[in-house]
């Protein structure tokens, strides 16, 4: 199947950002050229995208799609312009967690919505993704690969530590219990968060 739905990467607006709910476009499929290319119509037929994309990540359109174009994953809005490039993860975009996904820019690291709108500037060398509110990232370091193997592991680093989706950065973080934990920044300050990574009080 040529949808791949692993996400179910519908990218529906997020009224808190302070966008405008827009018209939507669906996939489709032609294969008159004899290759199976996939494009975008309105929610009344028309095509507003010509079928040229050999895979897609999204079969529901609003702010923006993940399509393969020339050979690479893209994020582009309804007019083709290029939003994004999803982090590649498992050979194909990065999975949706928490409601944002990695995405690379100069060959850092950040977080993006299903809007494109990129919540955590791209700066991290790595960075895992959102679980429990926070993602560890690491600052320096290199892809380390099993002999033989495409499998790889970051490795090495100057800095390493955790960002929640507000971007708050701590180098210490405790474990999760009864949905709290307790955090600390780089300047000692300490926090208490919620298991989505929000800050419920300051620790005097």
């Amino acid at each position: 199947m040529k949808h791949l739905l692993l996400l179910s990467f519908l990218f529906f607006v997020n009224d808190s950002y302070g966008q405008k709910t827009k018209d939507y476009l669906v996939s489709y499929t032609d294969s008159t050229s004899g290759e199976d290319l996939i494009g975008y119509k309105d929610k009344f037929g028309k095509i507003r995208i010509q079928a040229k994309f050999p895979l897609v990540y999204t079969d529901t359109f609003y702010n923006m799609a993940i399509v393969l174009q020339n050979g690479e994953w893209v994020g582009i809005d309804q007019n083709q312009n290029t939003i994004l490039k999803p982090f590649i993860f498992d050979n194909g975009p990065d999975y949706l967690e928490e409601g944002l996904f990695r995405f690379v820019e100069n060959q850092k690291i950040g977080f993006a919505d299903t809007n494109g709108r990129k919540v955590i500037a791209a700066k991290y060398d790595f960075a895992t993704p959102f679980e429990n509110g926070l993602a560890a990232f690491t600052l320096g370091g290199h892809r380390a690969y099993e002999k033989g193997a495409e499998h790889w592991w970051w490795t090495g680093g100057y800095e390493s530590g955790y960002v929640n989706q507000q971007g708050m950065e701590f180098s210490k973080v405790s474990a999760l219990k009864q949905n709290k934990r307790e955090v600390w920044t780089k300047d000692k300050r300490h926090y208490v968060l919620n298991n989505r990574g929000h800050l419920l009080k300051e620790v005097k």
